[in-house]
C-alpha cells in the first residue's frame, strides 16, 4: 500500500546563497501556515503534422518550460524571521547590544535562498535560486500576524528524506493584543485590521538554452501598500482629499519585544466608508509608501535578544 503522509509538522527552512541557483544548508527553520511550493513542467506537441497509424494523433511533444516557486505562509515572530525580512525588502542595519534592534529597509534584494520545504510527515523538497517576488503582513482583531511570500525558483531537487527542522531560540508570535495605535498625520486610530503588501515586481527570464528561469530580476518598480479598516474617521477622508502625506506607523510591542511598521512618505489612495446598517460605520483605507530620495518607502524594526539580524532576526 502507498504511504498515507499528513500536514502535522510542515515547516520550512531557508538560507542564503552567495551564488545564486547554488543550494546551501538551510539555517534559520519555521514551523509552516501552508505551502504551495513545487514545480510546474510545460509539455507540449512538438509542431510538424507527423501522425500515428490511424491519423488523428500526434506522436511527439517537448518541453516548453520548467518553472518552480509558490506560496508559502508562517507566522510573523519577533524572533527567527529575519532571513524572510530581509530577503523580501533587500537590506537590514543591527545595533544595540541586547536588545538589539534589526532594521529591515527596501534596496537592491539579495542573491536568493535555498528553501526546503518539509511536506508535514512525508517528504521534502529543496528548491534552490529563490528569490521573493513580493510578501505581505496581515492581522485583524482576534489573530495573529501571518508573513505569507510568492516565490519564484530556479529549480528543485527530487522529493526525498525530510530534513529535522532545527528552530532557534524564541518563539513569541505577534499577537492582535499587542498592537499599538496607528499613527498618520499626528493623529492616532485604532485599527480593526491591517495588511501590509511589498511587491517586488520579480519577473521570470525564460531565455534560450535553459527550460528554467534564470535569475529572476525587477521588472517595473517596487512598490508598498497597506490596507488598513478603522472606525469611521472623517479626518482621514479628508486627507485623501487634501493628498496629506506624510509617515505611516504601528508598533506591536510583547515585553522587551517589538516590530515597528513605518510605512514611509504615505498619502492615501482610497477612503471607503458605505453605510450599509444601523450598526457602527467602518472605513477602509489604502496608503502607498514613496521615496524621498533617503527613506525609500518602508522601514520595519524588530527589537530582540539575536545578534543576527537573519538566523535569529
Amino acid at each position: 500500500m502507498a504511504s498515507i503522509y499528513s500536514g502535522r509538522g510542515a515547516a520550512v527552512g531557508a538560507g542564503e546563497e552567495s551564488t545564486w541557483g547554488t543550494a546551501v544548508a538551510r539555517s534559520a527553520w519555521r514551523p509552516l501556515i501552508s505551502s504551495n511550493l513545487l514545480r510546474t513542467i510545460e509539455r507540449i506537441p512538438r509542431p510538424n503534422l507527423q501522425t500515428g497509424a490511424t491519423g488523428v494523433m500526434r506522436r511527439s511533444h517537448l518541453t516548453a518550460s520548467d518553472s518552480a516557486g509558490g506560496a508559502v505562509s508562517i507566522e510573523q515572530t519577533y524572533e527567527n524571521t529575519g532571513i524572510w525580512l530581509k530577503h523580501l525588502m533587500g537590506a537590514v542595519t543591527t545595533t544595540g547590544s541586547g536588545p538589539y534592534t534589526h532594521t529591515y529597509t527596501l534596496g537592491t534584494l539579495p542573491t536568493g535562498l535555498t528553501i526546503e520545504n518539509v511536506r508535514g510527515t512525508g517528504t521534502s523538497e529543496v528548491f534552490e535560486g529563490c528569490r521573493i517576488a513580493s510578501g505581505s503582513f496581515a492581522i485583524s482583531s482576534g489573530g495573529v500576524m501571518a508573513m505569507d511570500f510568492d516565490v519564484i525558483a530556479e529549480t528543485s531537487a527530487a522529493r526525498g528524506a525530510a530534513a529535522t527542522p532545527s528552530y532557534g531560540a524564541g518563539d513569541t508570535v505577534v499577537l492582535h493584543s499587542h498592537a499599538g495605535q496607528f499613527n498618520f498625520d499626528s493623529a492616532n486610530y485604532d485599527l480593526v485590521s491591517m495588511s501590509l503588501t511589498v511587491n517586488n515586481a520579480l519577473a521570470r527570464r525564460q531565455l534560450l538554452g535553459s527550460a528554467v528561469t534564470k535569475q529572476p530580476l525587477r521588472s517595473d518598480f517596487q512598490s508598498v501598500e497597506l490596507s488598513v479598516e478603522i472606525e469611521v474617521e472623517d479626518t482621514l477622508y479628508t486627507a485623501l482629499l487634501a493628498d496629506t502625506q506624510g509617515d505611516a506607523t504601528i508598533t506591536f510591542t510583547s515585553a522587551a519585544l517589538s516590530a515597528t511598521f513605518v510605512i514611509q512618505n504615505a498619502y492615501l489612495t482610497a477612503a471607503s466608508d458605505p453605510v450599509t446598517s444601523a450598526g457602527i460605520i467602518s472605513q477602509s483605507l489604502t496608503f502607498v509608501g514613496e521615496s524621498d530620495g533617503t527613506d525609500e518607502g518602508l522601514s520595519i524594526a524588530i527589537v530582540n535578544a539575536n545578534s543576527s539580524a537573519i538566523t535569529g532576526g
